[in-house]
């Protein structure tokens, strides 16, 4: 990919596969002229959701793990079930259910979806916090730490290495998800980087190999040093 993303049409033509010389960097330029701006989208909704599902999942997980009430077996086996489900089942009523709420075209319409989807993080959240030792909290407890005292000076500085797995991972697939996406935001101001991927692939009547890579490098880069990095050199380089 980083070879291609370096070849003009001649280049790729003679040699598709190994490094060609001159590498135009002109490439990158032409790809992040058109996918910048989908950068700040992609970071407002994953931001937004990651740090909900990160918030809600490990309050819910916490108190199924370390508190018994009534009705706590039914819940997490209910969260149980939810992951049994197909995502591809529930697209057409989530949907629908957007529609009707108005949000479609709008951030909120992936935001929600995506921030409702704790399933997953409850149950990586709540077997972590069943290995903890009960006498932690009993010592807590007798030291007269509620519930919120024990999880946010307890539960979550414990968490930390699995909360920044489970960001890690949701990030990876909700900036990587094109299907949803693809549904609710068909706005070229509000789409993300796998949709404005596929646009830039399809969009342009001369095939561009070099120029299409040169895209497939910045999606598959979010924080963005190598992009800056090549555009630089391009300005700076000799012609």
């Amino acid at each position: 990919m980083l070879s291609i993303s370096g070849k003009d049409f001649f280049q790729y033509g003679q040699q598709p596969l190994l490094p060609t010389l001159p590498f135009n960097f002109s490439n990158y330029e032409v790809a992040w002229a058109s996918m910048s701006s989908t950068y700040f989208n992609n970071t407002v909704i994953i931001g937004t959701s990651v740090a909900v599902i990160l918030i809600f999942a490990s309050l819910t997980s916490f108190a199924l793990a370390r508190f018994s009430f009534p009705g706590r077996k039914v819940l997490f086996y209910f969260v149980l079930a939810v992951l049994a489900i197909p995502p591809t089942v529930i697209l057409v009523p989530l949907f629908m259910l957007i529609v009707n709420m108005g949000l479609l075209n709008t951030r909120w319409a992936v935001i929600l979806p995506y921030a409702a989807s704790q399933s997953f993080a409850i149950l990586v959240f709540y077997t972590f916090f069943s290995t903890l030792s009960k006498e932690i909290f009993e010592s807590a407890e007798i030291d007269g730490a509620g519930f919120f005292q024990m999880y946010i000076h307890l539960g979550l500085p414990l968490a930390r290495p699995i909360m920044s797995s489970i960001g890690v991972f949701l990030i990876w697939i909700q900036w990587n998800d094109y299907i949803w996406p693809s549904l609710v935001l068909s706005n070229p101001e509000l789409q993300t980087v796998a949709l404005k991927l596929v646009v830039f692939y399809l969009g342009r009547g001369i095939p561009e190999p070099g120029q299409g890579m040169a895209a497939s490098v910045i999606a598959a880069d979010p924080a963005g040093d190598l992009i800056w990095f090549l555009v630089i050199c391009g300005h700076l380089l000799p012609a």
